[in-house]
C-alpha cells in the first residue's frame, strides 16, 4: 500500500479523541450512580429513623442512634449530617418530621466538580398514646 493511502495516524488520532470524550462520560456514570445509591440509603435511614420516632414518642438519643448507625452502615459519616427531627415529642397521631442532609462531593475527571446536596424526608404519625 503506498504511504498516501495509510490510516495508522488517523486511526491513531480517532481513538486518542474518543477516549478523552468517553472517559468522562464513564465516570460521570460512575459517580451519578454512587450519588443515587447513597441518595436511596440515606432516604431509607430518614424513613426508618421516623418510624421509630413515631413508636418512642419523638426526638431521642435512641432515634438519632438509630439514624447514625443506618447512616453508617451506608457509607455516610453521620457526623456531617444535618439532621432535624420535629416536633422533639408526639403524641397519638400527630405528624413527626425528619430531615436529614448531606453534602457529597462529586469529581468527574476532565470535567468538574462540584458538591451535591442529598436531602430525604419522612414524615409519620406519632404512634405513643400519652
Amino acid at each position: 500500500m503506498s504511504r498516501l493511502g495509510s490510516s495508522d495516524g488517523t486511526t491513531t488520532l480517532e481513538t486518542t479523541l474518543m477516549i478523552v470524550v468517553l472517559l468522562p462520560v464513564l465516570f460521570a456514570i460512575l459517580e451519578f450512580g454512587d450519588a443515587f445509591h447513597r441518595w436511596l440509603a440515606q432516604d431509607a435511614a430518614t424513613a426508618q429513623a421516623a418510624r421509630f420516632a413515631a413508636e418512642v414518642g419523638g426526638d431521642t438519643p435512641e432515634v438519632r442512634a438509630l439514624l447514625a448507625s443506618a447512616l453508617r452502615d451506608a457509607g455516610i459519616d453521620p457526623a456531617r449530617a444535618e439532621v432535624q427531627i420535629t416536633p422533639s415529642r408526639v403524641g397519638w397521631r400527630e405528624p413527626i418530621h425528619v430531615q436529614v442532609r448531606t453534602d457529597l462531593p462529586v469529581s468527574v475527571p476532565f470535567a468538574f466538580s462540584a458538591v451535591l446536596p442529598l436531602r430525604s424526608s419522612a414524615v409519620t404519625r406519632g404512634e405513643l398514646a400519652r
